[in-house]
């Protein structure tokens, strides 16, 4: 067995004016505000348009998963010699919540889909890229077990440079 170094993460946590939350961030001095929108809300027993509209946690869990994906995969892009720089890898991440038979929403299913503007003979090697990157993401390894983690490409070629 190896040693591991460990390192910390932490964040100080307020409770106001419920069920707005907020965390601040030791690392940066960030704050984040946290609430329960629409359907969230909803759930948890709170009139549409009786608090004050923040994402909730799940959506900021959806956002932090997929983010570090995003930059997992550009790295992974990036060493096989494909540009993902500015626009041309985006990506659109949808969560999917289900109530379990305790009534606690629950996390079920992350699926992100890259856009990537590329060249077609770059596919096959982007497409060896996706199949791996969701591994090397801290994120997405610290859910894994618990989430259903489903990566998708969708390769915009560009028109090859023309020889001048």
């Amino acid at each position: 067995m190896s040693d591991q170094r460990v390192n910390l993460v932490e964040v100080h946590l307020t409770r106001d004016n419920p069920p707005i939350r907020k965390a601040l961030m030791h690392t940066t001095g960030e704050e984040v505000t946290f609430g329960v929108p629409g359907w969230q809300g909803e759930h948890y027993g709170f009139e549409p348009g009786s608090v004050e509209v923040h994402p909730g946690t799940l959506d900021y869990l959806v956002a932090s998963i997929a983010g570090c994906l995003i930059g997992t995969f550009g790295g992974a892009l990036r060493a096989r010699k494909i540009d993902a720089t500015g626009d041309r890898l985006t990506g659109d991440a949808t969560g999917e919540v289900v109530v379990d038979d305790d009534d606690v929403l629950r996390l079920r299913r992350i699926r992100l889909v890259y856009h990537l503007r590329a060249d077609e003979s770059q596919r096959e090697a982007a497409e060896r890229a996706l199949a791996r990157h969701a591994h090397h993401c801290p994120n997405a390894r610290s859910v894994a077990g618990s989430i259903d983690i489903v990566t998708e490409l969708d390769l915009l070629p560009t028109e090859a440079a023309v020889a001048g």
